[in-house]
């Protein structure tokens, strides 16, 4: 088919904060939260279509003007798609979906991501909403694709809800497929330079997936909602030719793991760490993500391996370092598992960057966040003492009440306010949020304390180890 004959598809990546504002580490002058992210998500789908439609891809946070943009790629469009979190890019993509609706009444609009996956009826509820892709979308979308190009029904479809008239429809789940059934991530459809960051080991740093999926369960992620606690991996093989062939096109130097568990499957690992060891390509890998019941009894060998092949920062969800607050998220790990971790980082010249909560429902509030101070306060003690801060990066952010999770509907007991439409939802705060159980002197404490650290305030350790002192104090 020539290209000209193509249907166009049009897919957003709304945007996840509504004033868009990139954190520096003071330390490592590094992005500390990276506000430019390729859309993997979007991408996903698009690979399974690429090759019969024109695919136009927005995405928020690099295009400016972007209303303006979709508004005139979807003249004569095939469909419209919105990937959503459950943030401001909720609101963000409600906007854009109703100036489409507005100017296209007509044109099929597509939501899908983790929001839409755990509130299919609610976002539909929406009336510039027509169909919802739940979980994963690849094959999904493929489907209703070829299913709205020649005007057939989408009750077949599994993995949808949709409207029909008045009703709004949920067909069955689709079933977890293998990610090595599909196609490459076609990153040719973005502009990839536009895309790229630096992030404290390069000046030229990329996004990447390895794996899709989590096995865990943790009772505040929507990701066992979405994957159904299933996990696919890509071959070592691809995953090592894909990383050579990305590095030497787009001059990259550094790829940000997007993985919710790199370290799931060990023997994988090591297969990987061996062939990028032996491919000698000199690349960066950050944000490696791990679990801490993992990590704290890792194979030595998995953690040198994984040093010399590049991995050179593992991204690590403590969470708490009250352990009646990771029994009631279901972490499955231990508080004294958080020093395990850092020593082994340490050891091994890999980098530690690690995100703590407060707020958990249901647990004595002062205590969770006084244990939790002082778990931060010791690894960043550890990397102190050795005069290595500028290798840690601790984030500190609040609970945050996701739809359809166990801890949602303990909130809900706990006074949370039910949110019955899309549009509430889009105006929730997934930093900042403040629960109606926390005090607000406690919210302001947690806040100063964030911004106290090393690498918000650019302090020594000695200057740190003063402030915690301080701050200590008014806790008691």
């Amino acid at each position: 088919m020539k290209q000209k004959d193509k249907k166009t598809i049009v897919l957003f990546n709304p945007m996840p904060v509504k004033h868009p504002v990139e954190i520096r580490n003071k330390m490592t002058t590094s992005l500390q939260v990276p506000l430019i992210n390729v859309p993997l998500s979007l991408l996903a789908i698009a690979r399974m279509v690429k090759n019969d439609y024109t695919i136009k891809i927005v995405n928020a946070v690099v295009d400016t003007n972007y209303k303006e943009l979709i508004l005139n790629a979807c003249e004569n469009a095939l469909c419209f798609g919105v990937s959503s979190m459950t943030c401001y890019q909720i609101r963000d993509g409600l906007d854009i979906s109703m100036a489409v609706k507005e100017r296209y009444p007509s044109l099929p609009v597509i939501w899908g991501g983790y929001h839409p996956t755990t509130q299919p009826e609610q976002t539909l509820n929406n009336p510039n909403i027509d169909i919802v892709v739940r979980g994963q979308g690849e094959l999904t979308f493929k489907e209703v694709v070829e299913k709205l190009d020649h005007n057939l029904p989408l009750t077949d479809i599994s993995g949808i809800s949709y409207k029909e008239e008045d009703r709004i429809i949920t067909n069955p789940d689709r079933d977890f497929t293998d990610l090595n059934l599909f196609p490459p991530i076609p990153y040719d459809l973005i502009d990839v330079e536009r895309h790229i960051k630096d992030y404290k080991f390069g000046d030229r740093c990329l996004d990447y997936y390895i794996s899709q999926g989590c096995a865990a369960g943790c009772h505040f992620c929507s990701e066992p909602l979405f994957c159904g606690r299933h996990w696919s991996g890509l071959e070592p093989e691809t995953v090592a030719s894909e990383l050579e062939y990305l590095a030497k096109t787009y001059n990259v130097d550094t790829f940000m793991i997007r993985d919710s568990d790199f370290f799931l499957n060990v023997n994988r690992v090591k297969e990987l760490c061996k062939l990028l060891i032996e491919k000698d390509l000199n690349l960066h890998l950050s944000s490696v993500n791990g679990r801490m019941e993992h990590l704290s009894r890792i194979d030595e060998e998995v953690l040198s391996l994984s040093r010399r092949a590049g991995v050179w920062e593992v991204f690590i969800g403590i969470e708490s370092g009250y352990q009646d607050a990771l029994d009631a998220m279901n972490k499955g790990a231990k508080v004294d598992q958080i020093m395990s971790c850092t020593r082994q980082c340490i050891k091994h010249d890999i980098d530690l960057r690690a995100s703590f909560m407060v707020g958990i429902p249901g647990v004595d509030t002062k205590e969770e966040i006084k244990r939790t101070f002082q778990a931060m306060h010791t690894i960043i003690s550890a990397y102190g003492k050795i005069e290595r801060l500028e290798h840690l990066d601790i984030l500190l952010s609040f609970f945050t009440p996701y739809p359809q999770t166990p801890l949602y509907n303990r909130a809900v007991e706990r006074g949370l306010n039910y949110l019955k439409t899309l549009e509430d939802w889009g105006d929730f705060d997934q930093f900042d949020f403040k629960a109606p159980w926390m005090p607000q002197e406690y919210h302001d404490l947690v806040k100063k304390f964030r911004d106290g650290m090393p690498w918000n305030s650019g302090c020594d350790f000695d200057g740190w180890c003063y402030f915690y002192s301080g701050i200590m104090d008014e806790l008691e």
